[in-house]
């Protein structure tokens, strides 16, 4: 049985039938299909059931295809050590960032690292914190831009930052006139908030809850979730309620038609880290990629900076 073999067989499983495979691995179908065969009669056993379509794995196939993806990702990592090993920053890195921090922080720093290492070739996309737990367990994924502490024992984190969190309020609000917000200031109020799903979301709750102990089992003053920062800022502008915001979100949004308000020190915020699998070898290019966004942060975010208290997501 080659690595070759192994491809054949999690690519007929990616793509249901053996044409689209056989395209995918840039051979022609009667090839394909006779190397799975051959692969089939190796060990005894069916890998596919062909009667179904799209194709479907039989019950050894999955748990054949399952530890075919693990070869196929340590035999990779071969490669990887070779290229560490050389301290070479260079080849193909799969990037992916939370939706909360991927408007604000992507345009500080994509731009530099793209010139400062042309050998990468970057691919980044959006995508929510357990999306990208389990692109990493799949290697599907190189790299996450996510709120941590994640407390996965599979992922190895490299911290950043610490990013305050402020409220945001119209400026008919109560809270309009204050200077910063204390404990007990948000109990009347309504929070708008964003959906399931965004880790942000549970990080506002706690926020709120911490701020009002009293209140921490009660979450009938939650009137709106939306999946967008903006929107929420919007709606806040128009009367409706508050909101918590991250610190970047202020240079990047006009927050001309509400009150950003500061928390009481110690201020809460979010602790914002490189997440990668614990097989990943690439230690240069995680580095190159940690040293490239701590330098286009402000100037306010780096170092220890205020005092502060984390946020968890879980």
């Amino acid at each position: 049985m080659t690595l070759t073999q192994l491809e054949y067989i999690v690519a007929v499983e990616k793509f249901g039938n053996f044409s689209a495979a056989a395209k995918s691995c840039f051979v022609t179908q009667p090839t394909l299909s006779m190397q799975i065969q051959k692969t089939e009669e190796e060990l005894g056993v069916m890998i596919f059931d062909r009667s179904k379509q799209p194709i479907q794995a039989t019950a050894i196939g999955r748990k054949i295809l399952d530890q075919s993806r693990v070869v196929l990702s340590q035999s990779g990592r071969i490669k990887e050590l070779i290229t560490q090993e050389k301290d070479s920053i260079e080849g193909d890195l799969r990037l992916a960032i939370i939706p909360t921090l991927a408007p604000y922080l992507l345009p500080l720093f994509l731009g530099d690292f793209a010139k400062r290492y042309p050998a990468v070739k970057l691919c980044v996309k959006e995508s929510k914190t357990d999306d990208i737990i389990a692109a990493l367990a799949q290697n599907q994924l190189d790299i996450g831009l996510v709120v941590t502490p994640l407390d996965e024992p599979t992922l190895k984190e490299y911290p950043l930052f610490h990013e305050p969190f402020y409220v945001y309020a119209s400026k008919t609000s109560a809270l309009a006139h204050k200077k910063s917000i204390a404990e007990g200031d948000l109990q009347d109020q309504e929070l708008l908030l964003l959906t399931e799903g965004h880790c942000m979301r549970e990080q506002m709750l706690k926020v709120c809850r911490q701020r009002n102990a009293r209140h921490a089992n009660s979450l009938s003053n939650v009137q709106f979730e939306s999946g967008s920062i903006e929107t929420l800022c919007h709606l806040v502008e128009k009367g409706n309620g508050y909101t918590v915001i991250p610190h970047l979100a202020k240079y990047w949004q006009d927050f001309r038609d509400g009150k950003v308000i500061p928390f009481v020190a110690p201020s809460p915020s979010r602790e914002v880290s490189l997440v990668v699998h614990r097989s990943f070898a690439r230690e240069s290019i995680i580095q190159a990629l940690a040293c490239c966004i701590q330098a286009a942060l402000p100037p306010e975010l780096q170092g220890i900076g205020l005092p502060h208290k984390t946020i968890g997501i879980r």
